[in-house]
């Protein structure tokens, strides 16, 4: 089944604050949203020096430029600083490479700042793993602020600035280690005002649009700023941000509750992203420093034609992955998802990676080669940490960098081949076993949860994002009532029976045609709640996340699949599990016979196929070995299996095939 997630209840804690919902989440993720606050800025290592050095260039008049990154955080990170150190009366200028030039510090831009006559570089949301080129800055005589917030790589050398303000630098004892690249920069503009409620009032807005768009966890310092920003964006001074909000379709007129953090991430931060991927970075800064309505108009407008552009070309590049991964099936059955194509938008690769990621649910990395260099963006799921596999392969990356569970890297096109040595290399010494992707479970949902009241409260945890998401409920044995098409069929909704409640479920997640659950068939789900108002009228909405039939035991799922996976990568497995995974007639029989049913869906199939006593491994060795003699073929993109011929699988000569060999080779 495609990218199935392990379903993990959180711990529940029954002496929880009060009965809301909102109190049940808390305890069961062992958080405490009200301990929030902005910690002293001069704690973050080397904060004070930075400070120093940037009131001596203001009242010396020194030239200042601020170097950023292409991306939401950098972008933003760099209009606010440059915003700031503009209406303190600096001289100040700005510089943000182009993809092209590659991430972070580099010669050529060094050299070009030189000569605009610089005399101090504050970098922002990159250079701690700039070694070199910070070197090359001090060799110019030309100070040098480094403000980040990546990992510093454990096998490099902390670059020679005059100030190395970062969280994550080994040496820090700050308390707050999570913060954007547009975060540790709010709290330097903190520092230097010794003032944290009037710089969040004046720059929440930019800084929570970053944060938002970096996807760093949701909590403490985080929130507080993405809340406040939150709270400040409808009345939003900077011109190009009110502009980029309305194109976006927000209403600010009016408190809707449609300006979320989730409805951003989606909707504005893709906008100012794409400036970097499809165009130039400054287009982006450039709008969110527009002076006057007419030219921020314009400007939204432009970025607004670039992301349709940009989802155009995303789809042509999901389409070619799909064909590739259509084409080599066992990819899927890789520890790490390796897909290579030639001559993709640098600019779209890392989307493409989140969307494998959701799709599959297992780390990835997706390389554009242009025949010079590969670049590539990964995605990682919990549990398995790319920057020290990206470390592992440093020998042949040019560069890399990243966090936990997002990271990138650059090598030249020859290394490719060994660059992907050394990544199946590590993951198969350090993870024998993968972790898989995983939904955590707030609470199960009882009858008596579903008021209007109980969900009303779980607004009081908002704003919502990595490691805060929005609640995750759990509605067990339900029966389905009835279903019915959304917008002709693209979507759908069913009715569910809960105890003695019906409830309505929204379903974005497949077509109507392609629901393969029937009526009164019992099943488990998971939901998020909130409330729908509609001509004064409240009532709760239940958004469909996964469901599985009643009693699915994933465990044994799981357990079968990973022995799969092994099987395809040609790796031996314990001779004890022979029985479990070496195919009868009789097995193939069953399976044959089903499909003769007219099932397509494989989640449908296999489902029929385990109430029959055939494990998920031995249900893909069987499908395998239909596949290998013509007698149906598998979409893995659709997840439907079709029969190609009539004759019966009894006429297949079992032991001719080269699956089954391979399988019993392996379990001797």
């Amino acid at each position: 089944m495609k990218g199935m997630k392990r379903w993990n209840l959180r711990q529940q804690n029954a002496n929880s604050a009060d009965n809301s919902l909102a109190s049940a989440v808390l305890a069961a993720r062992g958080i405490d949203i009200e301990d929030d606050r902005i910690s002293d800025p001069l704690l973050i290592k080397d904060m004070d020096k930075a400070v120093e050095i940037i009131k001596s260039a203001l009242c010396n008049g020194e030239k200042i430029v601020v170097f950023g990154d292409y991306d939401c955080d950098g972008i933003t990170g760099t209009v606010i600083l440059c915003q700031y150190l503009a209406a303190q009366g600096g001289e100040v200028d700005w510089y943000i490479p182009s993809r092209d030039e590659g991430y972070g510090l580099n010669f050529e831009a060094i050299d070009s700042i030189k000569e605009k006559g610089a005399k101090l570089i504050i970098t922002v949301d990159n250079g701690i793993s700039c070694a070199p080129e910070a070197a090359y800055i001090k060799e110019k005589g030309i100070k040098l602020i480094i403000t980040d917030h990546h990992t510093a790589p454990s096998c490099g050398t902390m670059p020679e600035a005059d100030a190395v303000v970062n969280p994550k630098r080994p040496d820090d004892t700050s308390p707050f280690k999570e913060l954007a690249g547009c975060g540790v920069v709010l709290k330097l503009i903190m520092a230097i005002e010794d003032d944290i409620e009037g710089v969040l009032e004046q720059f929440a807005d930019l800084a929570a649009l970053g944060t938002i768009g970096d996807v760093v966890p949701m909590l403490g310092e985080n929130r507080i700023i993405v809340k406040r920003g939150l709270e400040i964006m409808p009345y939003t001074e900077n011109i190009g941000l009110y502009k980029l909000l309305k194109h976006s379709g927000f209403s600010l007129e009016e408190d809707d509750g449609k300006l979320t953090a989730g409805a951003l991430s989606f909707t504005v931060c893709p906008r100012i992203n794409v400036a970097g991927r499809f165009a130039h970075a400054k287009k982006a800064a450039e709008l969110l420093l527009s002076e006057t309505e007419e030219l921020a108009e314009v400007r939204s407008a432009e970025l607004t034609v670039l992301n349709n552009s940009r989802r155009e070309a995303e789809g042509q590049i999901l389409s070619q992955v799909d064909a590739i991964i259509t084409g080599n099936p066992a990819l899927l059955s890789e520890r790490v998802l390796i897909i290579n194509g030639e001559n993709w938008h640098d600019g779209i690769i890392g989307i493409i990676s989140s969307r494998l990621l959701t799709r599959w649910g297992k780390p990835n990395i997706v390389i554009n080669n242009d025949g010079e260099f590969i670049r590539g963006s990964a995605r990682s799921v919990d549990g398995f940490p790319l920057v020290p596999l990206l470390e592992h392969c440093s020998v042949h990356l040019e560069k890399f960098g990243g966090h936990v569970k997002a990271a990138g890297l650059t090598a030249k096109s020859e290394n490719l081949s060994s660059v992907a040595a050394k990544i199946k290399a590590y993951s198969a010494e350090h993870f024998p076993e993968m972790p898989f992707d995983v939904l955590n479970i707030d609470k199960i949902i009882v009858p008596e949860d579903l008021s209007l009241e109980n969900i009303e409260s779980l607004k009081s945890l908002a704003p919502f994002g990595e490691s805060n998401p929005m609640p995750l409920f759990l509605m067990q044995n339900c029966a389905i009532l009835s279903k019915k098409p959304l917008k002709d069929g693209k979507f759908l909704s069913f009715n569910v029976k809960i105890g003695n409640i019906v409830q309505k479920i929204l379903n974005f997640n497949c077509t109507y045609d392609d629901f393969n659950y029937e009526n009164n068939q019992s099943v488990d789900i998971l939901v998020t709640l909130d409330i729908n108002e509609y001509n004064g009228t409240r009532s709760i909405s239940a958004q469909l996340k996964d469901i599985r039939p009643s009693g699915f035991n994933q465990d044994r799922y799981f357990a079968a699949l990973r022995t799969y996976e092994r099987l395809v990568r040609g790796e031996s497995i314990d001779v004890g599990l022979e029985a479990r995974v070496i195919p009868e007639k009789e097995d193939v029989k069953i399976i044959y016979d089903i499909l003769r049913l007219g099932i397509t869906d494989a989640e449908r199939i296999y489902t029929e196929a385990a109430a029959k006593g055939i494990n998920y491994c031995k249900f893909r060795i069987i499908i395998d070995i239909l596949k290998e003699f013509g007698l149906l073929e598998y979409n893995l993109i659709s997840s439907k299996i079709n029969l190609l011929t009539a004759p019966s699988a009894q006429k297949a000569d079992l032991e001719s095939s080269v699956m089954l060999a391979k399988v019993r080779s392996l379990t001797r």
